[in-house]
């Protein structure tokens, strides 16, 4: 049983008068970083449950609701995509970043480049080099210690000239409250722009479920300086919260694409709001 359907329950368990009781639920909601607008919703419906169920039933039409507007398909361009990763240490990026070329290799039988641009982590552009070896495919990057700018420029320059269908840029982890690290990584996505000639296909986000309410300007201050087209969810399992996705979402609009979970590369999925909901309840 999940952490919020464990709590609803037990709520029942006491004889409390409707006042209490409806104290109660709403703690419990919000404990669950379900967020103001969804707990509001849920309580003016509670009035004629009668268990725990049917509250269960509530929060699950509510939630649903909100994350089917979220759901989007993957697109890739018929010319080389461009795909920028980007998230804040420890989220499990490059591992995603691995998880997503391995997905897009096998679904869509493309040939995938990896590019290390997380070049001032002594192991950054060591390990996505071992997925990209592990997968199969072809890698890129300058080295520990160059500038992630001009790994970007040049991985798109090399990926043109080897007729890749799909380049991944893995960035380094960074404090959304670093400016100059916030800087750095705009100045990564005008270098894409100068040799490719547009903009990346995808600004992908890796948000790390379990942060709470962190995420929320997490998510505001990437996307105000890169426009990001999209999420990959991390460490979403049956035992987090995950309602703090919910507010966050709110503030950008963008879809979710991929759920990850796991170390295995196969541990990557794309976002379906019933599944999601079912693991929160």
């Amino acid at each position: 049983m999940s952490w919020l359907l464990s709590k609803i329950k037990s709520i029942f368990s006491d004889d409390k008068v409707k006042h209490e009781f409806n104290n109660e639920l709403e703690r419990v909601l919000y404990e669950a970083d379900l967020g103001s607008d969804v707990v509001k919703k849920v309580l003016s419906s509670v009035s004629k449950t009668k268990n725990a169920e049917d509250v269960k039933q509530l929060v699950e039409n509510e939630l649903m609701t909100e994350l089917l507007s979220y759901k989007k398909g993957f697109i890739l361009d018929d010319v080389l995509t461009v795909i920028l990763v980007v998230g804040v240490n420890g989220v499990g990026k490059t591992t995603s970043t691995a998880k997503l070329a391995n997905y897009i290799k096998n679904k869509y039988n493309k040939k995938v480049m990896l590019s290390g641009a997380d070049t001032f982590r002594a192991a950054g552009v060591d390990q996505l080099e071992f997925w990209a070896n592990k997968l199969g495919i072809s890698f890129f990057s300058k080295g520990h210690g160059a500038d992630p700018s001009a790994v970007a420029y040049e991985s798109v320059l090399k990926a043109k000239s080897d007729a890749v269908d799909v380049l991944i840029i893995d960035t380094g982890g960074r404090l959304h409250t670093q400016d100059g690290l916030m800087s750095e990584v705009s100045k990564m996505q005008r270098a894409i722009k100068k040799s490719l000639g547009t903009d990346p296909k995808h600004v992908l986000m890796i948000l790390d479920s379990t942060q709470g309410q962190n995420i929320k300007n997490q998510l505001e201050l990437f996307n105000e300086a890169l426009n990001i087209s999209g999420l990959i969810i991390t460490k979403f399992d049956a035992t987090a919260k995950g309602g703090a996705l919910f507010g966050a979402l709110r503030l950008i609009r963008k879809p979710i694409f991929f759920v990850c979970n796991g170390e295995q590369l196969e541990n990557i999925s794309e976002f379906e709001p019933s599944s999601f909901v079912r693991k929160i309840l």
